[in-house]
């Protein structure tokens, strides 16, 4: 059913926690199993994907290496009329 390269495990949470989950996988229309998997590749770096020695410049906003945006980008987002 699932592939070879799969686990199963079994986690923890609070009510709260969990209605809030519930609530996201019926706006998103996935599985917890899927939200999960979600939350995990957000936070945790891909597995060729060096980690950054910088921790503090990735949480300020900076991103991962890769992650650039061209000149007047942000301004667009920022200050759109």
């Amino acid at each position: 059913m699932y592939p070879a390269d799969v686990k199963a495990i079994t986690i923890t949470i609070s009510e709260d926690l969990d209605a809030r989950a519930a609530a996201e996988i019926r706006r998103l229309g996935i599985s917890k199993s899927a939200l999960i998997r979600l939350g995990l590749a957000a936070v945790l770096p891909d597995a060729g994907e060096a980690s950054s020695a910088d921790l503090w410049r990735d949480l300020a906003g900076f991103g991962g290496a890769g992650l650039g945006a061209a000149p007047g980008e942000i301004d667009e987002v920022v200050y759109r009329p």
